[in-house]
């Protein structure tokens, strides 16, 4: 029996005939398709700009908010040490916006409160959980609050209520009030080392408030300068953190 001859079967789908050019322009040879493999997709060089200007977004926000919660921070740790008048150990930091150091006080209010916005900016287009997203978002009213308090300065202790001084106490309160629970959003997650620093790290900072009002140790200003550097710096370390990964 004769053994019918199998058809010879040529990868010519590899190829481009002379017919197939663009136009219909005659080649002067076949042209080789490109592998799938070596194809990049329509929309990859978009995607990779796209994330580009998402990551300097990220890191000039990150850098933003370092330095304007960091300016803060050395203000209020200068004029407790090196000012006279004013105790730190009694009064509150905000009592430095009235007075002699007013401009520089208010100026690292203000610095702060974009500091903090650019925080929460940063933090949304960083983090996809939504418990970091929801953190985030409470870094917000955080924010406006500090601006707010650049512009309405607090009543020194013993002095008159004014509409300035109630909007001022107002905006404390949302800053102390939303700043811990944001910073506890944003750090819950996997890896629960990071997690439970900032507990304890708030937890240190709520306990020396609390403990100075129950017991009444006439130590406000020093329970709310704790208070101020936990929270200060878990927000830095935030917006390292940010950077590093921007």
């Amino acid at each position: 029996m004769t053994e019918t001859a199998r058809p010879r079967v040529f990868a010519i789908d590899r190829y481009i005939s002379p017919r197939q050019a663009v136009g219909g322009r005659r080649l002067s040879r076949p042209v080789r398709k490109p592998d799938a493999a070596s194809c990049v997709p329509p929309n990859a060089y978009l995607e990779t700009d796209e994330t580009h200007r998402r990551s300097l977004a990220e890191t000039v926000l990150a850098s933003v908010a370092m330095a304007g919660i960091g300016y803060l921070g050395l203000v209020i740790l200068l004029l407790s040490l090196f000012t006279t008048g004013y105790s730190p150990i009694t009064q509150v930091a905000s009592d430095y916006g009235v007075g002699t150091y007013a401009s520089e006080m208010n100026a690292g209010f203000l610095a702060a409160g974009i500091g903090t916005i650019s925080l929460a900016t940063a933090g949304l287009l960083d983090m996809e959980r939504r418990s970091a997203r929801a953190g985030s978002l409470l870094l917000f009213p955080a924010g406006v609050a500090l601006v707010l308090n650049a512009f309405y300065q607090t009543d020194i202790e013993g002095a008159v209520n004014t509409f300035h001084g109630t909007i001022h106490g107002i905006g404390g309160l949302v800053f102390f009030f939303t700043t811990p629970v944001a910073l506890l959003l944003v750090g819950y997650g996997p890896g629960g080392r990071r997690f439970a620093v900032t507990v304890l790290a708030v937890a240190l900072g709520v306990s020396s408030l609390v403990l100075d009002a129950v017991l009444a140790l006439g130590a406000a200003g020093f329970a709310e300068r704790i208070m101020i550097l936990v929270l200060f710096s878990c927000m830095i370390l935030t917006a390292l953190r940010i950077l590093r990964d921007a």
